[in-house]
């Protein structure tokens, strides 16, 4: 089964297409509304991702493709992005 349309960052998608199974890169989940952190932060780590930190609506980790493509699969998972980079908006 494919990861539903849209949910999978599009640098993400090109990373699990690209990679070695074995690969592994940090992923931030955001959780549909409703969803409960713990609950997800168990199912994903159920799922093979190595959770890393967790807060309101969201879960980071360490994810494999294979791993990546089963939480697009979830209908919880309101998304799967990257990690971001803070830029300071300070010209020095």
């Amino acid at each position: 089964m494919e990861p539903r349309r849209g949910v999978i960052a599009p640098e993400l998608e090109r990373w699990s297409r690209d990679a070695d199974d074995g690969d592994r890169r940090t992923a931030l989940v955001r959780l549909r509304g409703g969803a409960e952190v713990e609950r997800a932060a168990e199912r994903l780590t159920s799922l093979g991702m190595e959770v890393t930190s967790s807060g309101p609506g969201s879960v980071v980790g360490t994810v494999s493709p294979p791993v990546l493509r089963l939480i697009g699969q979830e209908t919880w998972v309101l998304a799967v992005e990257g990690p971001r980079t803070l830029r300071s908006l300070q010209h020095g």
